[in-house]
């Protein structure tokens, strides 16, 4: 008999701590390899944790709500035999990382003077000489008979993936490719606030609530936000979006206004790269991202959830409109990855569609910007010197006045609303 201590692994990108949501398992019980013993909430999602080894529970690190830092025993168990390393059974499959080296700015916008300085690659990590691997992906490689020890593992620190295991199990010669996220559970949907009779009611800051306080009072406490807040003729971008919903509608495929915003932002953000950047204070840098990853903001009972479309300007509205509705699904199901919670450049809030006429978002660092649209809506507007009424969209668009001036907003914000009032533009980048 051994004693076998898991510690709490970084299920994240670059965790440092996790709050303990459910226990699934006691002290006495007994489990197996890859059974779910708990239930870890992130700075982005409830992880569920599977057991890295068969035994007894004989300690728990910590109880529900109680806040515990990665590297911190989680889960004590006894096993019969010898325990298997930490180091081996006892690393998170990670969601895919950014690169180690950032990629060379692209030239600046014609109003900038200086470009983003460029930052050395660093060499990768040593391969242990043992195969690095979750309990799951462990468990998947037994299921599919793959030898991990026969894979060069290709998550950030030279674990194997599940994505590696099920390419060596498909096509061992191929070459494995970036690392899928582990699979998380959205918060299950709870009353706003509880009910108040009598007496003064406490209540905890945990889980979603309590990371979105923490980020946004970093963000509010550290970012200088400035605003622009307009609104837009839409006329035609309501007349595109209906013409568009009849020519979609037998392939089952129903446009809502989001997909328009995303290719907009994204069309602005090509032409001014300041705004698809994050900014490094300790490292003094600005970092222009490659990628077009657009976030979008989502209210929940429990507080914002912000889901990423990857590689927006890659996409048409109609495969946009399809992301869209399948990340709605996989919320509602509870089935959202790490992966489309993660690596946003830019994001955009939808405050319209709960009613919301105009607003004032705040910023999601590292991402240096973000766009708020409001609720379309009919308003008596001067054209040609006579009253008409015509559908208006309102937005703000926020960013960090560290990286961005007003000059760089104005011109931001010309390309979006260009694109927003007059869709026949973005034929171009469908």
């Amino acid at each position: 008999m051994s004693t076998y201590e898991f510690k709490l692994p970084d299920v994240g990108e670059g965790l440092s701590e996790g709050e303990i949501v459910k226990w699934h398992v006691g002290p006495g019980d007994k489990v197996s390899a890859d059974q779910i013993i708990v239930d870890v909430q992130t700075d982005k999602a409830i992880v569920e944790i599977p057991a890295p080894v068969a035994g007894t529970v004989v300690s728990l690190g910590g109880a529900p709500n109680d806040v515990i830092p990665v590297g911190a025993v989680l889960i004590v168990f006894e096993t019969d035999g010898d325990a298997p390393t930490a180091e081996s059974d006892t690393t998170a499959e990670p969601v895919a990382a950014p690169s180690t080296s950032t990629p060379p700015a692209p030239a600046a916008p014609a109003s900038v003077a200086a470009s983003a300085p460029a930052v050395a690659s660093q060499p990768a990590a040593a391969k242990p000489l043992r195969a690095l691997a979750s309990p799951a992906t462990r468990k998947l490689a037994r299921e599919l008979g793959v030898d991990l020890t026969a894979i060069e593992g290709t998550g950030s620190r030279g674990q194997v993936t599940r994505q590696d295991v099920e390419q060596a199990a498909a096509a061992p010669a191929a070459a494995p490719a970036s690392a899928p996220a582990p699979v998380a559970r959205m918060p299950a949907a709870a009353p706003s606030a509880p009910k108040v009779e009598g007496e003064d009611v406490v209540e905890p800051l945990r889980g979603l609530r309590r990371q979105v306080a923490l980020s946004m009072e970093q963000a509010w406490r550290e970012v200088p936000h400035i605003f622009s807040m307009d609104d837009i003729d839409a006329t035609e971008l309501v007349r595109a979006r209906a013409s568009l919903n009849e020519e979609l509608a037998p392939a089952g495929i129903k446009l809502s206004y989001m997909p328009f915003f995303i290719k907009a932002c994204v069309a602005a953000l090509q032409a001014h790269p300041r705004f698809n950047a994050s900014l490094d204070m300790a490292k003094e840098q600005i970092i222009y991202r490659h990628r077009y990853n657009i976030g979008m903001a989502t209210a929940t009972p429990d507080g914002l959830i912000v889901t990423v479309i990857h590689d927006a300007d890659r996409k048409s509205l109609a495969e946009i409109a399809e992301e869209i509705g399948a990340l709605a699904e996989l919320a509602r199901q509870r089935k959202v990855s790490l992966e489309q919670l993660s690596n946003g450049t830019f994001t955009i809030s939808n405050y319209g569609s709960y009613g919301g006429l105009m607003g004032t978002p705040i910023i999601r660092p590292p991402e240096v910007a973000i766009a708020g649209f409001g609720r379309l809506h009919d308003a008596v507007v001067p054209i040609d010197g006579e009253p008409v009424i015509g559908k208006r969209l309102p937005f703000c668009i926020s960013t960090d006045h560290r990286v961005n001036d007003g000059e760089h907003m104005g011109a931001f914000v010309d390309v979006m609303s260009r694109y927003l009032a007059d869709p026949v533009r973005m034929l171009g980048r469908l």
